[in-house]
């Protein structure tokens, strides 16, 4: 192998310092061609990284904003069915503390009227709490993670809207006991 460099070095008329210096020179150059490609193959890769990921970003980031939004809506709104919870629980023991002051030969049954109306705007506000519900519901399913707010509102509505079945009850109840005591009354005046 060396006797065949020797030969055509020998051949080719050149001093064989001089060919391994244009051997050297082409692979230098080669190399720094690789390099040159590749550095500018890096920048192209790290441009379309950036890129992608900033587009990626605002993408997500504009649906979270908008439910970081909605979710303090959601969160005023039950704030203020909390406030007219606590605003006809009020009226309802005014108005039961009244009806114990008046005077029993007073018709009660519009007072059993009033309650029936009362009984029926909890019925439509225990509708109202849960169609909120499902609509929380539904805006969660818009946007991953967003399983820990909803459940958040789910816990509250829910409350909510027990407690509001309870007085509901509650009120069925003490329409009940006043129909009754009514009747007895009407039988004790028609008895004599």
């Amino acid at each position: 192998m060396v006797d065949e460099e020797e030969t055509q070095s020998e051949d080719s008329g050149q001093d064989p310092i001089e060919e391994l210096q244009l051997k050297a020179k082409k692979q230098l150059t080669i190399l720094f061609a690789a390099c040159a490609s590749s550095v500018v193959f890096l920048g192209m890769l790290g441009f379309t990284y950036t890129t992608l990921t900033g587009k990626l970003l605002s993408a997500t980031q504009e649906p979270l904003i908008e439910m970081k939004n909605l979710s303090g809506l959601v969160s005023e709104e039950y704030s203020n069915l909390t406030m007219a919870v606590e605003f006809y629980n009020h009226q309802m023991k005014s108005l039961g503390q009244r009806l114990d002051d008046i005077d029993p030969t007073i018709d009660q049954t519009q007072f059993a009227k009033l309650e029936n109306v009362i009984i029926s705007q909890k019925h439509d506000f225990q509708v109202f709490l849960s169609s909120a519900q499902d609509a929380v519901f539904g805006l969660s399913e818009m946007v991953s993670g967003s399983r820990g707010w909803r459940q958040n509102f789910k816990s509250k509505l829910d409350l909510a809207i027990a407690a509001s079945e309870a007085r509901a009850f509650k009120l069925s109840d003490e329409v009940a006991a006043v129909s009754s005591i009514q009747e007895a009354i009407d039988g004790d005046v028609s008895a004599p």
